[in-house]
């Protein structure tokens, strides 16, 4: 498996997972998977931050250091995005996603007012990522 298809799949399966557990847990009345989906998102922050701080979506990847110092930045740079290049927009929902988790499990933990905005933020920004990855797989 390519580091390229790591960067796209592994996040799907994330949004998918957290987002099961959470309907299951609401429509089940069930604390626990409610508190999972949460978990979940978490996880795939600190997958995304893992993957933003590691350099896969390092800029010296995608431009030679030639290019970067006369800035040629002609129109076929702009029009030839490379395909993890288009991914990092989802990264940075998905590392949202991440930060948005916390508040949702305390809440849904103590029970407290807002613990159903917080999860659905949470899943809108995974949803988001999600929207990301399929926009650029289909691009290529």
């Amino acid at each position: 498996m390519s580091q390229d298809t790591i960067l796209y799949t592994i996040p799907q399966w994330f949004v998918f997972a957290a987002i099961i557990a959470s309907v299951y847990g609401w429509v089940e009345h069930k604390k626990t998977f409610r508190l999972l989906g949460p978990v979940i998102f978490f996880f795939l922050g600190i997958f995304s931050l893992y993957s933003l701080l590691s350099g896969s979506f390092s800029a010296h990847d995608f431009l030679t250091p030639a290019e970067i110092i006369s800035e040629e930045m002609e129109e076929e740079t702009m029009e030839g995005i490379p395909f993890v290049a288009r991914l990092l927009p989802a990264y940075i929902a998905f590392l949202t996603t991440g930060l948005l988790a916390i508040p949702a499990f305390l809440l849904e933990l103590k029970d407290k007012k807002g613990k159903n905005l917080f999860i659905i933020l949470t899943a809108l920004a995974g949803l988001a990522g999600f929207f990301v990855i399929v926009g650029a797989l289909k691009s290529l």
